[in-house]
């Protein structure tokens, strides 16, 4: 995370939460159930999901689109091609995938991961750039407990994905250091937020 641009406004979005209360919404308008259809229709979603993301959402809120996208992710089985094809699709923006890769046994730590790492990533990246927001409607409520069995672990796996300034695709497995001093800074600070909340997404699509 060191090559990001401390001049320009950074975004880390906390992929999963947003991507669902996306899904949700749109299947409720249509009246179905999301909870029946989750499972299905995933990649097609996802394409929707990038497109209204880029094209309306980001408007919206008013967020600058030379800003820096850092979606942060849990491993999804068979979805790197989708986020490659979503760099190509986006190339004008400038964006990185954080898939996690390590697979905890504690079930709070796996269940977890990538609200840890989205507040994790915030509070390190805003001691360097104050314009740092985190687009999540997550309350992270559990923060408290999970938080500091992280600050026990010494690392996690990581695998940033991106395009290089020569346009081709990047994919690198990362040791990210768990620094305890960042621990205690996402016990005691609030990140910054910019979202829709859920309830208002229909206003865009």
């Amino acid at each position: 995370m060191d090559d990001i641009k401390s001049s320009s406004p950074i975004y880390i979005v906390d992929f999963l939460n947003i991507f669902s209360d996306y899904r949700e919404i749109k299947y409720k308008m249509s009246n179905i159930d999301f909870h029946v259809v989750k499972h299905v229709n995933k990649e097609r979603d996802t394409y929707d999901f990038f497109k209204l993301f880029f094209m309306k959402y980001i408007s919206y809120i008013g967020l600058n689109r030379r800003g820096q996208f850092l979606f942060v992710m849990k491993k999804i089985t068979n979805y790197d091609i989708l986020l490659y094809n979503i760099l190509e699709m986006y190339q004008e923006f400038n964006i990185r995938f954080i898939v996690i890769e390590t697979k905890y046994e504690l079930n709070i730590l796996d269940k977890n991961k990538d609200d840890f790492l989205c507040q994790y990533i915030f509070n390190y990246l805003v001691c360097h750039n104050n314009n740092c927001s985190l687009i999540s409607n997550d309350k992270y409520r559990d923060r408290e407990i999970y938080v500091k069995e992280f600050s026990n672990n010494t690392s996690t796996f990581i695998r940033v994905i991106k395009k290089t300034d020569n346009k081709l695709i990047e994919n690198a497995l990362l040791n990210l250091d768990i620094e305890k001093i960042i621990c205690s800074k996402i016990l005691t600070q609030n990140c910054k937020r910019c979202s829709i909340p859920k309830y208002k997404l229909q206003n865009i699509l």
